[in-house]
Parts: structure tokens; C-alpha cells; sequence
């Protein structure tokens, strides 16, 4: 929520040793577009839907894709999987959304600023989110504020937060028994917006699903624990 292809930094290089990779900035976010008005409903089916349509015109990238999505991309990316299956190979979720927030969501993480206004709620939401004494310094919590500040996107985020928060395209057991792509659910063990508990429903409501925990790890793994982020996720994708 918020983020961009930014965050992959440090983890899409290793990737793309052996792989093809595609990092696309959601709508609403980083360089993509941002619209706004009456006409446009800010909702995961709808950033779904943008995706699908950015797969569908790459002619050279081959399909199936793997389909890897972190927090508000993992709910994207299980809409995906749930209405296109036929272009998805394999998912990978980390730390995922997209079960009903009050399944998932930790109590005090309810009232955290996902679309901050300032310096002030950057270093909250920060500090909640990783595990990590130099990521949550506050001079990281002040250039990712002046970062975030400069898209000027936060109208279309607290749309996009509404509309989660009322259970728009929440995913019942129900829709996630229809995903039948082989899928890994990667987890911080000290993940305090979702807790370990919301990644073991996830996995154990998806029918080809298995959970992996990473220890001394918050919200962020691919920031927080890269290399061994990297490992899991390509030993799942290169199983045969």
C-alpha cells in the first residue's frame, strides 16, 4: 500500500539471474498512472484488472507467469489468480492481504496512517512495520515520507483503504478453494500488521498451498531479509 517497484530493489537483481523479471507500479502507485474522479472505482479488482491488461499487451513475456504480490499485491495477485487462471503458473504471497481485514488484520495495526500524511505517521506505520533497528530510523522514515510525498497519490490511497476496509473483493474460503495454482505463502514471524496466524488460514484455505516462516522478520521480508527471501522463492519456483 503506498510502495512501488522501489521495493524490490534489493531482491529483483538476484531474480533476474535466472529468470525473467517484470516489476510493474500498481495503479495508483509509483510511475503508474493516477487517476481520480467520479468514474474511478479504487478497488483490488481494479488494480487487478490493470495488471492482467499490462500481461495480456507484453506479447514477448511468455505465459503462464509466476505471480509473486506482498501485502496489497498479494490480494491483487490472488484476484488474479482467481479470474484468470489460465495466466498464472505458479503464486507466490508474502505476507499477503486479501482475507476479510478483520480476519487478518492485527488489531492494533487497524488504526496505523496506510496512506500517511507526514513525517510523523511514515515513522509509525515504519516502525510497525519492519523488525529491523536501521529501517525503522527515523531518517528512514523521513526520506521514505519526502519519497511518498512526491507521488501525490494519497487521495487515490484512501480511496483504495476504504473500499479494503469495507471487504470490496475480500476473498472468502470459498474463492481462495477455486485457486489451484501451486502456491507458497512466506511469512515474518514478527509480522505485526499480519500476523503468522492470517498467513496460516491463507495457506491452509488455498487447496496447493504450503507456509513458510521467516524468523527475525517483519512485515517486509524483501527488504529485511533478502537473500534469504531470494532463496525460498526461487527453490519454489524451480521445484519441478
Amino acid at each position: 500500500m503506498g510502495a512501488d517497484k522501489g521495493e524490490w530493489a534489493l531482491t529483483a537483481p538476484l531474480l533476474a539471474r535466472s529468470r525473467r523479471i517484470a516489476a510493474p507500479d500498481l495503479l495508483g502507485h509509483g510511475d503508474t498512472d493516477k487517476p481520480s474522479g467520479p468514474g474511478v472505482d479504487y478497488r483490488i479488482r481494479l488494480l487487478a484488472d490493470v495488471v492482467v491488461e499490462a500481461l495480456e499487451r507484453a506479447s514477448d513475456f511468455p505465459r503462464p507467469v509466476d505471480l509473486l504480490g506482498h501485502s496489497l499485491g498479494g490480494a491483487v495477485a490472488l484476484d488474479v489468480a482467481r479470474r484468470y487462471p489460465r495466466l498464472v503458473r505458479r503464486l507466490v504471497l508474502v505476507d499477503s492481504a486479501g482475507l476479510p481485514p478483520r480476519e487478518a488484520l492485527d488489531p492494533l495495526a487497524a488504526s496505523l496512517p496506510f496512506a500517511p500524511a507526514g513525517f510523523s505517521d511514515s515513522r509509525r506505520l515504519l516502525s510497525t512495520s519492519v523488525d529491523s533497528p536501521w529501517l525503522s530510523h527515523p531518517l528512514v522514515a523521513l526520506a521514505a515520507s519526502l519519497y511518498k510525498g512526491r507521488r501525490r497519490n494519497r487521495p487515490q490511497l484512501l480511496k483504495l483503504l476504504a473500499a479494503i476496509a469495507a471487504g470490496e473483493d475480500s476473498l472468502r474460503p470459498r474463492d481462495l478453494s477455486r485457486i489451484r495454482c501451486r502456491t507458497l505463502v512466506l511469512w515474518g514471524d514478527r509480522d505485526r500488521i499480519f500476523p503468522v496466524a492470517a498467513g496460516r488460514r491463507l495457506a491452509a484455505a488455498l487447496p496447493d498451498a504450503r507456509l513458510e516462516i521467516l524468523p527475525r522478520c517483519g512485515h517486509v521480508p524483501p527488504t529485511e531479509r533478502p537473500l534469504a527471501f531470494v532463496r525460498r522463492v526461487e527453490a519454489f519456483l524451480s521445484e519441478p
